[in-house]
């Protein structure tokens, strides 16, 4: 399909599939230090251009010129785009606290930096974020607002390791051997279900459906006996290998309710080619094993006590991304598509695991909500 407000995005997608001077010459990264113009930077935890709008902020903030450096805002909701008055997000109602921009009034903020009039702008924290907690559930913790003055906040970045059994523990594993393998047949795909999307169902949803199937590796914690917050950046480390020359993985990040639901929260791609760089790709050797890193972007929220975390790992989630067809070519001229079987490793010498920025609760995560009650 199309693009229906850009119908050449494809075209332009299918001649440049990799990071080249095309690209380049639209990459804003590139030209931070020109830009000099103050700015509102306003983005969802499940925004299509979630980490778009957290990489925009930074780099003007930290990197632009003189009017723009140290003069940015960023505001991040639990939203999908523009969604900043939606009473509804996925399956899940918003707190009423969420449905609307806060601190920051628009008006007020052109007036300041265009007109020079004195307002509350002149004060706007750098950074406004909501600490999501469990949709739907009462007395929740998170579910607040909080501002900083740089992003990301401090968090001890925490690695959760896959393990054994469907198992997924803040120890590091010990057994010598530990693999799971599975075969990815692009023809039979694994769907989305909602995520960070912009034309199709969009934000959290139950992940159960597609955790049944043959072609998922599912990892879940314990029970949790006190709450965890994870605010920032969500990199996941994989060992894995495949008996094709190119091929994907996909992890998601859910958060498991008392009562079996299991809502994404956070999910991430990695077609293998690419693994080493955007600009050169790179295909596989059948069997071998590689170190990859799968980006889930950013969030934050609060796991409650009494919920999981859970990790699931596969090779596809179409239509959000095209089916890789293993062969080393692009879906779209490739007409030979191969099923591969992909290999997951978690052992001693290949430790796969899920990076969290977990936040102390010295550091203000489950105390400012017990301050607002």
């Amino acid at each position: 399909k199309r693009v229906g407000y850009l119908p050449q995005a494809l075209d332009m997608i299918r001649e440049h599939p990799s990071y080249d001077d095309f690209w380049r010459q639209m990459d804003s990264s590139t030209r931070a230090e020109k830009m000099n113009v103050p700015a509102v930077n306003i983005g969802g935890w499940f925004d299509t251009f979630c980490q778009g709008s957290i990489d925009s902020f930074l780099m003007r903030q930290e990197r632009g010129a003189e009017g723009a450096r140290g003069r940015q805002v960023l505001v991040m909701g639990p939203w999908t785009h523009g969604g900043t008055e939606e009473e509804r997000i996925g399956e899940f109602f918003l707190p009423e606290n969420a449905r609307s921009l806060p601190l920051v009034v628009m008006a007020d903020w052109f007036d300041y930096h265009l007109k020079g009039e004195k307002n509350s702008a002149e004060k706007y924290p750098s950074v406004i974020y909501y600490v999501m907690g469990a949709f739907g559930e009462k007395d929740a913790v998170g579910n607040f607002w909080r501002t900083a003055q740089k992003w990301p906040p401090h968090a001890a970045l925490t690695p959760l390791y896959l393990r054994k059994d469907g198992k997924l523990s803040f120890s590091q594993p010990e057994e010598e051997d530990a693999s799971a393998s599975y075969e990815y047949d692009p023809k039979n795909p694994c769907p989305t279900i909602g995520g960070r999307n912009l034309t199709i169902e969009r934000g959290p949803y139950d992940q159960r459906r597609i955790e049944e199937r043959k072609d998922v590796l599912v990892f879940s914690s314990e029970v949790l006996e006190h709450p965890i917050e994870v605010t920032g950046k969500i990199t996941a480390v994989l060992y894995v290998s495949s008996s094709a020359v190119d091929t994907d993985f996909v992890v998601r990040l859910c958060d498991v309710y008392p009562s079996g639901k299991s809502v994404l929260i956070a999910d991430g791609i990695i077609r293998c080619r690419y693994r080493n760089s955007f600009e050169r790709p790179e295909l596989m050797e059948p069997g071998k094993i590689y170190k990859v890193e799968v980006d889930l972007w950013s969030t934050s929220i609060i796991f409650n006590k009494g919920h999981r975390i859970r990790v699931s790992v596969t090779s596809s989630n179409y239509p959000r991304w095209d089916a890789n067809p293993n062969t080393g070519k692009n879906s779209w001229e490739e007409t030979n598509m191969v099923v591969a079987k992909n290999t997951l490793y978690f052992d001693k010498g290949h430790p796969s695991y899920v990076l969290l920025p977990v936040v102390k609760e010295e550091e203000g995560s489950v105390k400012e909500k017990k301050e607002e009650k």
